[in-house]
Formats: C-alpha cells, sequence, structure tokens
C-alpha cells in the first residue's frame, strides 16, 4: 500500500520538480554568483543580518505566542480559582444557615411552602417561571437570577427547615446570572 502511495505522490511531484528545477537551478547559480563577487566585509553583514531575521523570526512566531498564551491560560486559571473560593463560601454559608435551621427556626409545612417560596421570591426579587407540584415536592423553575440571589434564596429556604432535594443549574451567557432548570424542595 506504502509502495502505491509512494507512487502516485511521485507522480504528482515529479512534473512540479522538473518545472522549478530549471528556474531554481538558475537562481541558485546567480545567488553564488552574487555572494562571491561580495567583499568578505559584506558577506559577514549579510550573514549577521541572517542571524538577526532568524532570532526575529523565533521571536514574533514561537516565543512571544507561547507567552501570550501562557499568560491567557494564567489568568483562565486564576479566574476559575476566584469562582471555586467564591462558590465554597456559599456552600459554607448554607451549611451554616441549615444548621441554624436545625437548631430552632421556626419549620413550615407543605401547605405554607408555596407561600413562602412566593414571599422570598418577591422580597429578593425573583422571578419563578414554574411552581409545580410533585408528590410531596415542590418543583421550581427560574428563566434567569443572578447566582447571590439565588443563594440568598437557598440560605433563606434552609433557615426555615425547607429541604432542598435537587438543583439543576446551568450558566448563561451574562456573567453571575443563572439559569435554574429544576429546584426541588420539600417541607
Amino acid at each position: 500500500m506504502s509502495a502505491m502511495i509512494k507512487a502516485r505522490v511521485a507522480k504528482v511531484t515529479t512534473p512540479i520538480r522538473e518545472y522549478i528545477s530549471p528556474h531554481w537551478d538558475k537562481v541558485s547559480v546567480q545567488a553564488q554568483q552574487r555572494w562571491q563577487r561580495l567583499e568578505a566585509r559584506e558577506q559577514r553583514v549579510l550573514q549577521g543580518l541572517g542571524v538577526f531575521l532568524v532570532v526575529i523570526i523565533v521571536w514574533f512566531a514561537i516565543w512571544q505566542p507561547l507567552q501570550e498564551r501562557t499568560a491567557r491560560a494564567e489568568a483562565r486559571l486564576a479566574a476559575e480559582y476566584s469562582t471555586q473560593r467564591y462558590v465554597e463560601q456559599q456552600i459554607a454559608r448554607v451549611l451554616q444557615a441549615r444548621s441554624a435551621s436545625q437548631s430552632g427556626a421556626q419549620a413550615v409545612t407543605a401547605n405554607q411552602l408555596s407561600g413562602l417560596i412566593n414571599t422570598l421570591s418577591n422580597n429578593l426579587d425573583i422571578e419563578v417561571t414554574r411552581m409545580q407540584p410533585q408528590n410531596e415536592s415542590l418543583v421550581l423553575v427560574f428563566n434567569e437570577v443572578e447566582f447571590n440571589r439565588l443563594v440568598e434564596f437557598l440560605v433563606r429556604l434552609a433557615e426555615r427547615q425547607v429541604m432542598i432535594e435537587a438543583v439543576d443549574v446551568s450558566e448563561t451567557n451574562e456573567p453571575g446570572v443563572v439559569r435554574v432548570r429544576r429546584l426541588q424542595v420539600r417541607a
């Protein structure tokens, strides 16, 4: 199979080589003649210029783009670490609220749950797109909500001993805003 590929490549490249070869030979001979007509000092200057051009090409074609990519990657990594720290802080806040709610906050009954959700969403300026009962739970959907308000909403639910059974959150194109596809809660 490789012999067949070599034959096809040779079939394509041979006419190209035959066309370029006389021209290349002519240009090469002319360049060598010009080079030999130059004085030794001029040859050294041109060699130095050639080395300088190679260094410039390596710098701008290889080194600088690598440095720029490295800087962008480091900036993205720092942003990811910042997001991770923020989420960890919010998790700690929710856990703290949950433990506080278990220590004596007034629990909500199943009948009061939808009223509590409406009150909290109005207080936090969150628009509940859909609220649907499912067995003993309520499933909530929010089109777009600021992440901080969502966390505050979850904290306040936890303070009232509302169990958060499932949360399905996705990002949006706007920074700091998320879409809650599904938030399942139970009293």
